[in-house]
């Protein structure tokens, strides 16, 4: 894609994008997000390798994974070359502290950015063309890059990367099948407790002790359980308690531990009591979105999708608005990333693609639903990852 483009190399500077291109991320990269932890400096031709620079308390963890890696696929994982720089960590040998042989002689210490630097002139981009993720940097952190290469022209490459994201390879695909397991299985238990006197703070815990009782990954922070009025505005579970005529509503995913990889999935349950009409609402949207489903395949114009489950809906109910119908997915922090599911999106689909596929209807102060699943484009139509839990109770 950077040749494509005429791009000479890239700083892959966010430890998402760090993690999609090197199989795995720093540690202080991840917790802090701030530029600079882990840098990975790629170039554009294939048999050039691929620099990654770190602090020197992590550089033997990386090497370490590159050598489990190796090991996993039975071949070399990936041209890559590891680079520490200096900490305030200060790493010595046993020897030194034993007295078996005299300390390092004192030097400067060498800087992330200064090993940065090496690293970019040694590969000869200082006077090419760079691409770099504008839509994470700082903007303190781009005016050093300027001022370090002022001969370099910088290109933004965040929406490459999303682009790409977006069509996953076999083990992300596995990755998902897991990771929406995990969530499925959350939210089959939330749905055995869904009654009248439940709390909403019943709801997210039920789903909370399932996932992390996995092992595996952690709820996501952001994850929506609502009743009654809650359920059409935007907010984490409170006091709600479930009455007999409202509707019940989660909007909820999964993290996987330092990978990243998530997951959004929504159900909207209509208890018995409630107004008729919600029961006909709910109807309408599940089958709004069971068409789209049902039409997704590899070719389809994505407006086209959108259109299916839009329309379907508006027809009955005049007064729906929608911006999109879904969305792409792949690794957080983000959740929702291109291509949406809109009117206007030209993109077709491809086999790998993973959507989030949703028709929401929110009624102000009154209720809300959602109906989403995550859907796998597969070579001949789709496959819902999210099958588990019923859309009725």
């Amino acid at each position: 894609m950077l040749r494509e483009e005429g791009i000479d190399g890239a700083l892959v500077l966010s430890p998402e994008n760090f993690h999609y291109v090197a199989g795995f991320a720093g540690h202080q990269h991840t917790v802090s997000r701030q530029p600079g932890f882990s840098v990975m400096v790629v170039s554009s031709e294939n048999d050039v390798p691929t620099q990654l620079a770190t602090m020197d308390f992590e550089a033997p963890t990386f090497e370490k994974k590159l050598e489990d890696q190796r090991a996993a696929l039975g071949t070399v994982a990936g041209n890559f070359k590891v680079h520490p720089y200096d900490t305030w960590v200060g790493s010595c040998s046993w020897d030194e502290i034993t007295g078996a042989r005299s300390p390092e002689p004192h030097h400067s210490m060498l800087s992330s950015d200064d090993l940065l630097k090496r690293l970019v002139r040694g590969m000869n981009l200082a006077n090419r063309v760079i691409g770099i993720e504008l839509d994470y940097l700082n903007v303190g952190y781009f005016q050093m890059l300027r001022e370090a290469f002022p001969e370099a022209k910088f290109v933004n490459i965040s929406d490459l990367f999303v682009r790409a994201r977006s069509v996953k390879m076999p083990d992300e695909i596995q990755m998902f099948r897991t990771l929406c397991c995990v969530a499925d299985q959350g939210f089959y238990e939330v749905s055995r407790i869904v009654q009248p006197g439940v709390s909403e703070k019943d709801l997210v815990d039920c789903f909370r002790r399932s996932v992390i009782s996995s092992g595996f990954c952690a709820p996501s922070s952001w994850s929506m359980f609502s009743t009654g009025s809650s359920g059409a505005r935007l907010c984490l579970p409170g006091d709600g308690i479930i009455r007999s005529d409202h509707v019940v509503k989660y909007d909820a995913g999964v993290n996987a531990e330092f990978d990243f990889y998530t997951t959004d999935t929504s159900r909207a349950w209509v208890m018995k009591d409630a107004n008729p009409e919600l029961f006909r609402l709910k109807d309408r949207l599940y089958e709004g979105q069971r068409r789209m489903i049902a039409a997704a395949k590899p070719g389809l114009p994505i407006k086209e999708l959108f259109q299916i489950g839009y329309s379907y809906v508006k027809e009955q109910y005049p007064c729906y608005r929608r911006g999109h119908c879904g969305h792409s997915i792949s690794m957080g922090p983000a959740t929702a990333e291109d291509p949406y599911i809109t009117e206007s999106s030209e993109r077709l689909l491809e086999a790998g693609m993973i959507l989030a596929m949703e028709v929401p209807c929110y009624i102000r102060d009154f209720n809300g639903f959602n109906i989403e699943d995550m859907v796998l484009i597969t070579e001949t139509g789709s496959e819902v990852l999210t099958p588990k839990t019923p859309h009725y109770l």
